[in-house]
């Protein structure tokens, strides 16, 4: 696979995690398993489309999942993805990411017949440098003209919150420390997040492991990220990712969980 990462214009920072730009030209049809992350992945094609979870995509944008995600092309794929943080959502994608949970939707759904120009535009950029110039003007764009909030300030401050802590915070503490019921807090996660505080967290401190897989023995990355022991790292890296912490590719620093 040709992969050149890239990182969005300052003025999108906290909104948008990374870009990549990609191809896999095997020639034959390929199927894999994608883990999760913590955030928001949309994919612009530039190829042949994909088939997720059974069903057929060109452009599309996945929601927060708690489980890997069966993702096959027919022996070529290409494109562009960007990783959005869920609060961010409801202003670059129109909707908040409490829609999306456990959803992969055509990007055609979302954007209109934005996504078909902004398809046509990365098609006809001479390289990967000059695509992700684009999508920064793009996004930009659209959160200059977006009539949403970026997010509900609670909101927006617990997610925060949450990444700053790698998912190690307690939802009692995350409630407390916004001054409401943890029923207020779940209620809003469900709504702009996709899934519970607690999976939330989950997904935080599973992909920052993920990050670290390869620069710290399996027991010290455990202990300092959250989990009880290497036997509670393992059993979430099985039930997030589908396989263990040994069997998953080390990330560089920029690396979608998900791509």
């Amino acid at each position: 696979m040709l992969l050149t990462r890239g990182r969005p214009h300052p003025a999108l920072a906290g909104l948008v995690g990374s870009y990549a730009d990609f191809a896999d030209h095997t020639g034959v049809p390929r199927e894999t398993s994608e883990a999760p992350g913590r955030g928001v992945v949309v994919i612009v094609d530039l190829d042949s489309g994909w088939t997720v979870e059974g069903e057929r995509f060109g452009s599309f944008a996945g929601g927060l999942y708690a489980r890997p995600v069966r993702v096959r092309h027919e022996g070529s794929s290409g494109g562009v993805q960007f990783d959005l943080e869920p609060p961010a959502t409801r202003a670059l994608l129109g909707v908040p990411a409490g829609e999306l949970a456990r959803r992969t939707v055509a990007l055609d759904d979302l954007l209109g017949p934005e996504a078909a120009y902004l398809a046509e535009r990365l098609h006809g950029a001479a390289d990967a440098q000059r695509r992700f110039a684009i999508l920064d003007e793009a996004l930009m764009r659209t959160l200059a003209r977006a009539t949403a909030a970026v997010a509900r300030p609670d909101t927006e401050r617990a997610w925060a919150l949450l990444r700053a802590s790698g998912g190690r915070i307690r939802i009692d503490a995350l409630a407390a420390a916004l001054g409401c019921s943890r029923r207020h807090l779940a209620q809003r996660f469900a709504e702009d997040v996709g899934v519970s505080p607690k999976v939330a967290a989950r997904l935080v401190r599973f992909e920052a492991a993920r990050r670290r897989l390869g620069t710290l023995p399996l027991a010290r990355l455990a202990a300092e990220h959250g989990f009880a022991d290497q036997a509670h790292l393992a059993r979430e890296f099985r039930a997030l990712g589908g396989a263990p912490p040994t069997a998953f590719p080390f990330l560089q620093d920029g690396d979608a969980a998900a791509a």
